[in-house]
């Protein structure tokens, strides 16, 4: 699954472990492409030891895929180490400012505590890149996702009007039928960045802010081993309930987006509940083909709380 098909927020929100790898771990190949340059396959599992597991099988170079990085093979189980004694642990202070839930920023609170009990060195500093990364994100991948979205045209793939009369009402019926008005929405912002006139002042933008969010990630690695973050600044919230406001929907994303950007590995584990039972989630960041560390660092964390021991969120038991 890739993490546009369940994004990182949306797996804080059910509870599970959700593991994006570094871009060009794991290939691509017969994936269904929204944004070629940020998706990545990576596993959802209910603890991380499934996710080294899984990672194990699926990361390796491809030669179909160009973007398959060619690196010896690791087996990630070695890693679920019960220890994080002397590792150091960056708090970005951005991360949890204005907007995000009181009751995740409490909970985050004492998982940073948990690791200072467990052995952990841990430092908030100052990474001002989450609002750069959302917007950059938008304009690039509705940009990609124009282009990738243009193979659904009633030929070749997937769905295709029933009623037609020509190759045109092909085109222009399956397209309206077959998508959805967000998937409109992102295709029709897409084309207009990389439309003339308006690629420099976007596209060409993004993709330089990108490059400042991968330069100011590969400063804090000089000092960190890994960054947490929220996953989400909200617990989940009501089904269709900010499909009436598309960027306040986007904005959920604000705390996961500058892992896809920067093409980082990140890994999402519930860290606690709220007062409904509602799963919060914790993100881990590692620095490029580091997943090692963040799958140590989460097992351990894991280890310590038992969550589906300890928590019993709302919607499921075990």
């Amino acid at each position: 699954m890739t993490q546009e098909g369940l994004s990182g927020n949306q797996q804080a929100f059910a509870g599970v472990v959700g593991l994006k790898p570094t871009y060009g771990l794991v290939s691509r190949y017969g994936l269904v492409a929204f944004a070629s340059s940020l998706d990545q396959i990576g596993p959802i599992t209910k603890d991380v030891t499934d996710s080294a597991i899984l990672l194990n099988i699926i990361a390796g170079h491809d030669e179909k895929d160009t973007t398959s990085t060619n690196k010896e093979k690791i087996d990630y189980t070695l890693s679920l180490k019960n220890d994080v004694k002397g590792l150091k642990i960056g708090v970005p202070k951005e991360f949890f400012g204005e907007g995000i839930n009181e009751e995740v920023k409490e909970c985050l609170q004492k998982s940073i505590e948990k690791y200072k009990e467990l052995g952990a060195e841990v430092e908030e500093f100052s990474l001002d890149i989450s609002k750069f990364s959302l917007a950059a994100y938008y304009i690039i991948a509705c940009a990609e996702a124009s282009s990738n979205l243009g193979r659904f045209d009633g030929i070749r793939y997937t769905y295709r009007t029933k009623e037609y009369k020509n190759l045109k009402e092909i085109y222009k019926k399956s397209r309206s039928e077959g998508f959805g008005k967000e998937v409109k929405r992102r295709i029709i912002l897409g084309t207009y960045v990389l439309s003339s006139g308006y690629y420099d002042a976007y596209y060409k933008k993004a993709q330089q802010v990108r490059t400042l969010v991968m330069n100011e990630f590969a400063k804090a690695f000089e000092k960190y081993d890994v960054i947490l973050t929220p996953t989400s600044p909200t617990v989940a919230f009501d089904i269709g309930a900010k499909t009436n406001n598309p960027l306040e929907m986007y904005l959920a994303d604000i705390c996961t987006v500058s892992v896809n950007v920067a093409g980082l590995p990140g890994i999402s584990i519930p860290c606690g509940v709220d007062k409904q039972g509602m799963p919060i989630g914790m993100q881990l960041i590692g620095n490029k083909f580091c997943e090692e560390t963040i799958l140590n660092v989460a097992y351990t964390f894991e280890q310590a709380i038992q969550f589906r021991k300890n928590h019993k969120p709302m919607f499921f038991g075990t």
